[in-house]
């Protein structure tokens, strides 16, 4: 009787094979090397003024876009996003072997008319609905427009600006543009404290280095009411407004909209 009342024996289990240490030293360490050959590339193309380096810097740029927050939503997916940065690598490998084996006529050519990045066009674009001008009782004072650029932070280098800088003493009153509801509200490391706003059509507008912000994300607003005012939060060498126009998440010159706004 004791003895059926003894547990059965259990089956050996079998050791899971290992990979051997040296083999994964081997992965890691080729990891490394990879990795530092990347940089040092990189870092000789900064050195020695290679005409790849613009090429590279833009398509690192693009991967850094701002509101990375907005990857997952509607119109900024991650698969889109995805996308969008493996064409501007791909385009910045195209320009490398173009740039090996163009003569320097061609080259100067070429480079004298870069492509904007993968998330803002060369167009301007008007929504169908009439815009509010977002400063009051000011027209015209527009400081530096819409694509390439130098850099104004000190950089030797152009960068593409993605909107329109409209000058204003700090402290002045942003206006909506147009009936909407604010899709993000808060601070950027580039942008300081902005504001994006969703219109109609997939339309939206953003508002850029302010000083204080008067409304929240998912907030509702009316066409010319106030959002907050001008100031110089951010990458800014003076109080101004940045404005953007992004039409299906895609940034558009937004010159002629301003030019037409009531």
């Amino acid at each position: 009787m004791w003895e059926n009342a003894a547990p059965p024996p259990q089956p050996e289990e079998k050791p899971r094979p290992c990979r051997p240490k040296s083999e994964e030293d081997l992965v890691l360490w080729a990891q490394v090397l990879l990795c530092l050959a990347a940089i040092g590339f990189v870092l000789a193309a900064r050195a020695l003024g290679w005409p790849v380096y613009p090429e590279l810097r833009r398509a690192f740029a693009a991967a850094l876009q701002p509101e990375q927050s907005l990857l997952l939503g509607e119109e900024r997916g991650l698969l889109r996003f995805t996308e969008q940065t493996a064409q501007e690598l791909a385009d910045a490998a195209r320009s490398m072997w173009e740039d090996a084996t163009a003569t320097p006529e061609t080259a100067r050519m070429r480079h004298s008319q870069p492509s904007p990045p993968a998330y803002a066009s060369e167009e301007s674009y008007e929504p169908a609905f009439a815009l509010c001008f977002p400063l009051p009782g000011q027209h015209d004072r527009r400081t530096s427009g819409y694509g390439w650029r130098t850099d104004p932070m000190g950089g030797l280098e152009e960068d593409f600006h993605i909107g329109n800088d409209l000058a204003a003493a700090e402290g002045t009153a942003v206006l909506a543009a147009a009936d909407g509801v604010v899709r993000m509200a808060g601070r950027h490391k580039s942008y300081g404290n902005y504001l994006r706003v969703l219109h109609a059509d997939g339309d939206e507008t953003l508002y850029a280095h302010l000083q204080y912000l008067f409304v929240r994300a998912g907030e509702a607003v009316s066409a010319g009411q106030t959002l907050g005012t001008v100031g110089q939060t951010g990458n800014a060498t003076g109080p101004h407004l940045h404005f953007e126009i992004l039409h299906r998440g895609l940034r558009y010159d937004p010159a002629a909209a301003l030019q037409h706004a009531s």
